[in-house]
């Protein structure tokens, strides 16, 4: 039997059996809600004057739209990536992930002073004639500076090696992992009080991990 309650990982109803305050509907369900949770972190301040409206832009990269989304049913071809560049403009500060393939191509449709930040995720396992590739780009623009007060570093690299988060009933090709997440927000600078907005939600992980980031306090992994 089944509970009105749902898993705070995977949605499904919780069994009826588990203690009240159970937050997930199996030990599967916690350990993995337990490492998103631990990869993303949680803020340490939160904004000072003016909240920012930020966006995190993740479409399928030129060229390969068709290849691994045909079946998903947000699928609608090909992104036009000058069109995405001038509505990600419309806000304070955003970051774009794209292939390095790409990279050129995109670049050129961005405005004068954005970043490009490095994702090096690690080779994947494939015969090439050529050198694999073992890194994403993410351009970056606008954001926020922490204040001198905050204890923060932020760097424009990030050396994290994917695994799919296989208990993520949602999870779809190229969904990114905790760890990158918080990088995004660090790179823009987000804080809790922000407007934070996933243009491509996909599996939903990055609005997940900005509720884990932007949170208080520290749910219950029972």
């Amino acid at each position: 039997m089944t509970s009105d309650r749902v898993c705070a990982w995977c949605r499904d109803p919780m069994p009826v059996t588990l203690r009240a305050d159970a937050v997930c509907c199996s030990v599967r369900c916690r350990q993995a809600r337990h490492r998103f949770t631990r990869g993303v972190g949680r803020a340490g301040a939160v904004a000072d004057g003016q909240p920012l409206r930020l966006a995190y832009a993740d479409p399928p990269y030129p060229g390969k739209s068709r290849r691994y989304y045909a079946d998903h049913p947000d699928y609608a071809g090909e992104v036009e990536h000058q069109a995405l560049i001038e509505s990600l403009t419309q806000f304070d500060g955003w970051a774009l992930s794209t292939s390095a393939a790409a990279l050129p191509e995109v670049l050129a449709s961005c405005p004068p002073g954005v970043r490009v930040g490095a994702w090096v995720r690690g080779e994947r396992p494939a015969r090439s004639a050529g050198p694999l590739n073992a890194w994403e780009p993410v351009i970056y623009c606008g954001g926020r500076a922490y204040p001198s007060r905050v204890d923060a570093r932020r760097v424009d690299a990030l050396v994290h090696f994917s695994r799919p988060r296989r208990s993520d009933p949602l999870r779809v090709v190229g969904a990114k992992p905790a760890r990158f997440c918080r990088w995004i927000f660090d790179l823009l600078g987000a804080m809790p009080g922000d407007e934070f907005v996933d243009v491509f939600p996909g599996s939903g992980g990055v609005m997940r991990a900005w509720e884990v980031y932007a949170s208080s306090s520290a749910d219950s992994d029972a």
